[in-house]
This record gives structure tokens, C-alpha cells and sequence, in this order.
């Protein structure tokens, strides 16, 4: 993966020096080499972590009549198989599989991008029509923000860099910050800073002298059973050619193990696959109740992984919380991404430049607990107009409840903040890209399993947790669950295979129960999490956090009273969200 950034003014008033302002803070995506891509319009610069074609391979890369071309961040798996399909030979002497991307453009318009099995953001540039396109793959794993300021568009592959390089009064997002209270995380194409969006996942953004127009070319949940019931070794050899296809590099590809059955799963097969021993990597906490040690350990020895732990204490996470959310603008809500940067810097640290991992189980095989209790019969559900609004069901809330949403609002933010969102909230936009007919015959689990691709599993846990976490060491983050025909496999696979007396991804455990260890297997899930706000602050720490909350005119901070949030008996801390929020405010220098 890399870091793309650029500016783009249809009208040919460009200041190429931006590109280069944001491209300067984007090394750490990609110290390997600079590419650059220039016309009268368009000013675009790409920082290379070498993966593959590194003695052959180069940027920006355009199809045969020279029409689109193309500087792109990420993998394409498949490029090898649409080559082919496309019945035309690799360009050559560039043995970068990204050269497709154009070439699909071409051929089937930006519907053609359904076809990558892989990771990108994309910059295309039409040269007949003097049009830009910015595109994210299905999921969106690599991130990509863009703005309009004067009659420009700026973007790039992370949020600090755009808004520190481009001269503007920025201003702080109340639909974000309201989304961030109330669903725990912020949602493209909403960013925390007003104006500045990210491009969503499986859609492209074209722009031209006309204007912006967002065309999607995918989203996940087109359930169906039509084709009949999926055979778990037709999950498992899905599973296999996902992984082989994201291990293939030229460079040495490890794996994140956290000891629960995802990550077990894909080391098992990517043991078996890799013509190297895999080395493995995990974090191990001094608190029993946190700790996952021995059973990463015991996987680690039966797969006969070389197994690298980094130990996480309470003062790791003090001193570098700040550190951490002023690389990632991203608010948090709890602290595990400090352990997931120090994980992914012990991994650079190893020489190793990607790590499969296995992000996207659980909401594509119903394992959350919350599953669980969809599987029961119930009868009506409580309906309100908010969740029509947000969800296009009155009767589904995903995880909010409104009235404790309104307390956290009244606890957290201040007066003029809660007169910002008044009329901004964050259910008065569909947060998920289905509408109101379409939604109808969903199940429960199948509709909140939409809601969790697109609120979680594409806000936070393959972005500020993903991306930012493992790009900040220059290290690739790869996802086997997300490979094309795992997807299509599971949006066929009927409710009650996947969850089966009350426990989730019954189908894949099956599947993998002559690899899997019955310890992992049969072990009740654990989420990845770390130490609490209580263990990691003393009275100094406390008192400069304090402070700064205190700064924001956004935030009320009365907040930071234990006793403030101790009687809504809230899953998470929404205190750190306070800090980390007044934390971005300052490094970006928002107005509020």
C-alpha cells in the first residue's frame, strides 16, 4: 500500500505545490520510492511501499489508446485473471498489478472495478474529458479524503495531511461528532472536519467542470440463497485461495494472531501455503483479563510459526495515547489502538512490510454476540421515525438507543455544540446505501450485518484500528475474509448456519474443524481490547487532558466527572472519545 495525493483544477489554476505539502507527510505510507503524475489540470504524487514488481514495476500506469491513466494505492489479487478475461497481455515490462485498473475503466466504465478482488484508492484521470475519478475498493481497506476549496479538489490518503496542507479555515463536523456519540464511530463519506469527505467504500467520485457526482459500483449485502446451500469445503477452499492470493508478494508477508479463531484460522492455512516459515505477531497485556498469551502461544507452536509478542503495559498506553490519535485524527473509545501501533511498528521492526489478519468475520458470519440475540424469535420490535431515517427500518436501531444517546449528548457536549446538531443529527441520513424497499424482506441478522460492514467494519476497525495502525510503520494490512469469493459465499449462506445455538460463525468453524485447535474453537469470544481509562492516567496526565477538554467549546467539561457517565452504564468510555476529540481539534486547528 501507499499514499496518494494530489490536486485537481478543471479549470487549470493549479498550485502543484500542495500536492507536494501533502506528499511530504505521507512518507511513512511509502518509503520506497515517488511517483509523480502531471497534466495542465491535475497534480498528483504517489509515496510506493514496494510489494511487488519492486525490480519492474512502476506508476502511473494507462491503458492501451492512452485515454484513462491511473496512480493507485494498494493490491489487485486478481489482476493476473483479468488480463486474461480481458484478453490482452500485462504492459510491457511493468509487473505492477494495479496496471488492470485502467484497462477495466476503459473497457466496462467504473463498473468495471466490481471485478478487483483487492484492496485500492485510486486516482484515474480521463484525458478526453479532463475528468478525475477517486476510488475506494469494496470495502474500503485503503482510505482516500478529498475537499473542495476554490474551484479545487484536493485529496489524499489521510485526513491531517490534506487539511494541514491546505490553507483554509477548517471547521469542526457536528454530523460527525454526533455520529461519533451515538454510534461510536464516524461514517463516510462524513469526516470530523466540515467539507472534507471521504470517498465511500465501492464507489467512485468523478469530478470535471460541471460539478461532483458519487457513482457506486458495489455494496455488500445482496443476500441470496437462489444457487442453493453453500458446502462448507466449497467455505474452505474459498478461504484458501484468499489467503494464497494474499500472500502472494515479493516481499515476506506475515500474520497478526490475537489467539481467537479469525486470525487462527488464516495462520493455520498460511502456514501450510508459505514457502517460508510464517512468522507470527501478538500482543500480550500484564492483566489476566486482557491477556490472550497462551493461547496465541499455543497456536503459534502448532502451526510452527516463528511467534514475535510485544508486551503492552498500562504506561505504554499514557504515553503514547496522544501520540497515536494525533497520527490518526480519529476519535477513540477505547485504548487498543496504542497496542495495535506498537504491534505494527515490532513488525517493521522484524522486517516484515504485510501481515494478513482477520477483520471482516464476524460481521460477514453474524459472530458478534448481538447475533445471538437476533437469532431469537421475538415479537414486534419498538419502531421509531429516527431509525427509518438512518436504517430505512423503523423497527431496527442497530445499536443505539435514543434516549441514552441524548443523555451522552447532554453529558459530553456542550450547549452551542447541541444547538450545532439540532437539525444535523446523525440519523437524518441513510447510513447504510439500501432504501426503504429494498430492506423490506432482510432478516434482522442480514440487516445488521449491513450496518456493521458499513458503520464499523469501514469506519473504525479497517480504518483508525486497520489502515492508520499499520501504515503509520509502513506495514500493509491484508484480508483474507474479504476476498471476493469468501464474500459471495457467505452472502449465500442461510441465518441459521451461520449462527447455531446461540453462537456465531458456526459455518466456518465447521468448516475449519479438522485445522483449527478445539481450544480456539470452543473458546467464548474475546474481543481485542486493552487497559481502561482508570489504569493508564495518573493525577498529572489527568490534569493535562483535563485541560485540554476544557479548551473545546464543543465539549462540556463537566464530561470528565467519573460520576458524570457512571449511571448510563455505557459499553465504552465515551470520556477518551472527549479527549482524543479535543486532541484532533488542536493538531488539525478546528473551528467549533
Amino acid at each position: 500500500m501507499c499514499g496518494i495525493s494530489g490536486t485537481f483544477a478543471p479549470d487549470g489554476r493549479l498550485d502543484r505545490s500542495l500536492c507536494v505539502a501533502m506528499h511530504n507527510r505521507l512518507t511513512h505510507r511509502g518509503p520506497d520510492e515517488a511517483y509523480s503524475l502531471n497534466t495542465a489540470s491535475l497534480s498528483v504524487k504517489l509515496a510506493r511501499l514496494g510489494m511487488i514488481g519492486l525490480q519492474d514495476g512502476w506508476q502511473p500506469v494507462e491503458e492501451a489508446s492512452g485515454r484513462f491513466v491511473a496512480l493507485t494505492n494498494g493490491e489487485i489479487y486478481n489482476a493476473d485473471r483479468l488480463f486474461e478475461e480481458l484478453g490482452i497481455p500485462r504492459p510491457s515490462g511493468n509487473g505492477v498489478d494495479v496496471a488492470i485498473l485502467p484497462e477495466l475503466v476503459a473497457r466496462h466504465g467504473i463498473k468495471g472495478l466490481e471485478k478487483i478482488d483487492g484492496q485500492f484508492a485510486t486516482v484515474i484521470y480521463d484525458r478526453k474529458e479532463n475528468a478525475l475519478y477517486l476510488a475506494r475498493d469494496r470495502f474500503g481497506i485503503c482510505p482516500l479524503f478529498f475537499s473542495e476549496v476554490e474551484n479545487c479538489i484536493h485529496f489524499c490518503s489521510e485526513l491531517k495531511p490534506l487539511v494541514q496542507a491546505i490553507r483554509h479555515p477548517w471547521r469542526l463536523d457536528y454530523t460527525a461528532v454526533d455520529q461519533y456519540f451515538s454510534l461510536g464511530n464516524v461514517v463516510a463519506p462524513k469526516t470530523l472536519v466540515e467539507h472534507v469527505s471521504a470517498v465511500e467504500p465501492g464507489c467512485a467520485v468523478r469530478f470535471d467542470e460541471n460539478g461532483r457526482k458519487t457513482l457506486r459500483y458495489w455494496r455488500y449485502g445482496m443476500f441470496s440463497s437462489e444457487k442453493g446451500p453453500v458446502d462448507v469445503e466449497a467455505l474452505r477452499e474459498a478461504m484458501k485461495e484468499s489467503i494464497s492470493m494474499r500472500l502472494h508478494s515479493d516481499v515476506e508477508i506475515g500474520a497478526y494472531l490475537s489467539g481467537g479463531f479469525d486470525s487462527t484460522a488464516i495462520l493455520m492455512d498460511a502456514a501450510s501455503m508459505s514457502k517460508k516459515t510464517m512468522k507470527s505477531f501478538s500482543v500480550t497485556f500484564n492483566d489476566p483479563m486482557l491477556d490472550e498469551g497462551r493461547f496465541q502461544r499455543s497456536v503459534a507452536a502448532t502451526a510452527g510459526s516463528v511467534h514475535h509478542e510485544i508486551r503492552c503495559f498500562p504506561e505504554d498506553i499514557a504515553e503514547r495515547f496522544e501520540k497515536m490519535v494525533r497520527h490518526c485524527c480519529f476519535p477513540q473509545r477505547e485504548t487498543y489502538n496504542v497496542s495495535a501501533m506498537m504491534l505494527s511498528e515490532h513488525v517493521h521492526g522484524a522486517g516484515i512490510k504485510g501481515v494478513v489478519s482477520g477483520e471482516g468475520a464476524d460481521e460477514l458470519f453474524f459472530g458478534y454476540d448481538s447475533y445471538a440475540f437476533d437469532s431469537i424469535k421475538r415479537g414486534p420490535r419498538m419502531e421509531c421515525a429516527q431509525n427509518e431515517q438512518a436504517w430505512g427500518r423503523a423497527d431496527f436501531s442497530w445499536e443505539v438507543d435514543h434516549d441514552r444517546v441524548e443523555k451522552r449528548r447532554q453529558n459530553f457536549l456542550s450547549e452551542s455544540a447541541r444547538q450545532e446538531i439540532i437539525g444535523r443529527e446523525f440519523w437524518r441520513h441513510r447510513l447504510i446505501p439500501y432504501s426503504d424497499d429494498e430492506l423490506k424482506g432482510l432478516s434482522p441478522m442480514q440487516l445488521r450485518s449491513i450496518a456493521d460492514v458499513y458503520v464499523q467494519l469501514g469506519g473504525h476497525l479497517l480504518g483508525d484500528h486497520g489502515d492508520s495502525m499499520v501504515m503509520a510503520n509502513s506495514i500493509e494490512g491484508r484480508y483474507p475474509f474479504l476476498g471476493n469469493g469468501v464474500v459471495s459465499l457467505a452472502l449465500r449462506v442461510p441465518d441459521q448456519e451461520k449462527v447455531v445455538n446461540f453462537e456465531g460463525k458456526a459455518c466456518l468453524k465447521t468448516a475449519y474443524r479438522d485445522t483449527v485447535p478445539e481450544t480456539v474453537t470452543n473458546r467464548a469470544k474475546h474481543g481485542f481490547t486493552a487497559y481502561d481509562l482508570k489504569s493508564i492516567v495518573d493525577d498529572t496526565l489527568w490534569r493535562t487532558w483535563h485541560d485540554m477538554v476544557a479548551s473545546v467549546g464543543a465539549l462540556n467539561v463537566e464530561c470528565m466527572a467519573e460520576a458524570s457517565t457512571a449511571h448510563l452504564k455505557e459499553k465504552w468510555d465515551f470520556r477518551l472519545g472527549a479527549i482524543s476529540l479535543s486532541m484532533i481539534v488542536d493538531e488539525l486547528g478546528l473551528r467549533c
